[in-house]
């Protein structure tokens, strides 16, 4: 019972904090409205409490004014339930400058230094400078009026207890040092978030250089050597039969070649315009058939058997996304697969998802490789079994385009016994 009530106050509070607080707002924001919010409801039931005694004592105007200050706190709450931050905040600043200088004046209370209050809040609060400038001047004339006027008019239209003006006063100076605390911590939260983007950014660039010089690399070698075999034939240095030789290679090269490019366009699509799926339902089976169709030449050149199962299944995701993901889990497959190896394609249902393997019996990777296998800022591929090159762009891209579909993937390997690679997927109804 005592656990229920606990969590229906929490969830109260947070229900508090968040008022007003929309996801296309900044961290800083959202964190600021957050703050505000929970002082304004913490506050309500201490001004409730001041004007109820207030009023038992018969001090009928302290009792208006603690009540304006709680009313005025509840209609905050109200306009930034409606979003309308920037009007709350001004509120809350004129209202509370001039209840404080009100009290100030009449009780001898020590509200002035709520003021100072006021002027740090103004500049964690308010980003405009004109607002910073105008709400400035205007305490800070308040506070110099007031502490002239306290100090050469004895006038008190009713003066309160040493204990409420200690009261007072220790909770203004304990409001400021909450207050730059507060701005301090968002300083040094902005500052490590800054260089936490630096240190991606670093990370992206560096990633981007490696890249591109493997692939002007790869591409330079496949394309070089098709235009220096073509140059041979059109001399007439080359005969037909002779080329026809070669050209199992070559086409080899060029199936690369195309598979490289085609990462890459899809990684420069995915890094500018960000994935968008458009799920469906898609029988496995159909992009089994595929991949088989595509990697035909492929297995027939290292003699390698590929194994189907389970090809009756359904999954709920992009088909086009699909055919990118495994057409680089096979080709992988195929590239560190040795002569004579071979391949499992299995499908099956596993805790109300579909679970498919793409397993080789191949040259397998280390715990490096495996470590930085999805890792954006690594780009680590080994030459498959038969010096086919990589770029380990690939299963970057297949990280992102399964997570975007709602999936996820993993790997288990081990050197020289092979690789095996899940992708887990929402089951089609």
């Amino acid at each position: 019972m005592l656990q229920n009530a606990f969590t229906k106050i929490q969830s109260f509070w947070a229900k508090t904090a968040n008022i007003g607080v929309t996801n296309d707002l900044s961290f800083h924001e959202k964190k600021k409205t957050q703050i505000l919010n929970i002082v304004i409801a913490t506050g309500t039931p201490i001004n409730l409490f001041w004007s109820i005694y207030n009023f038992s004592v018969g001090r009928t105007l302290s009792c208006i004014t603690s009540l304006l200050l709680m009313t005025g706190g509840i209609l905050i709450l109200i306009i930034n339930s409606y979003r309308k931050l920037l009007l709350s905040r001004l509120i809350l600043t004129f209202l509370g400058s001039l209840v404080f200088i009100l009290q100030a004046v009449l009780f001898r209370n020590g509200g002035e230094y709520y003021l100072l209050t006021n002027l740090i809040v103004i500049f964690i609060y308010f980003n405009e400078r004109i607002y910073i400038l105008l709400i400035s001047i205007f305490n800070y004339l308040l506070f110099i009026g007031i502490k002239i006027f306290l100090a050469t008019s004895t006038y008190t239209y009713q003066p309160v207890s040493v204990g409420r003006i200690i009261f007072n006063t220790s909770w203004a100076l304990l409001v400021m040092v909450i207050a730059l605390l507060f701005f301090k911590n968002e300083q040094k939260d902005y500052q490590e978030e800054v260089e936490e983007k630096n240190k991606e950014l670093e990370k992206m660039n560096d990633a981007k250089q490696k890249l591109f010089s493997i692939i002007a690399h790869d591409l330079r070698s496949p394309i070089g050597q098709l235009k220096s075999s073509l140059d041979l034939v059109n001399r007439e240095y080359l005969s037909p039969e002779a080329f026809k030789q070669i050209s199992s290679k070559l086409s080899s090269e060029v199936d690369e070649l195309h598979s490289t490019l085609d990462n890459l366009l899809k990684w420069s699509i995915s890094q500018l315009q960000g994935i968008k799926a458009s799920p469906e339902k898609v029988l496995l089976s159909n992009v089994f058939e595929k991949m088989y169709i595509l990697f035909k030449q492929s297995l027939e050149r290292k003699n390698i058997t590929c194994k189907i199962e389970g090809g009756y299944l359904s999954v709920w995701a992009d088909p086009d996304h699909l055919m990118l993901v495994f057409r680089n889990l096979v080709s992988n497959a195929v590239k560190y697969s040795y002569q004579d190896g071979t391949i499992h394609l299995r499908a099956y249902t596993q805790e109300g998802r579909i679970v498919i393997e793409v397993a080789d019996t191949g040259m397998g990777m280390n715990d490096e490789i495996k470590a930085a296998a999805f890792k954006s800022g690594n780009m680590i591929s080994n030459a498959g079994t038969s010096n086919e090159k990589g770029t380990g762009l690939g299963l970057k891209l297949c990280k992102e385009f399964i997570e975007k579909n709602n999936g996820k993937i993993w790997v288990e390997s081990t050197e020289q016994k092979g690789s095996c690679f899940y992708v887990s997927l929402p089951e089609a109804n």
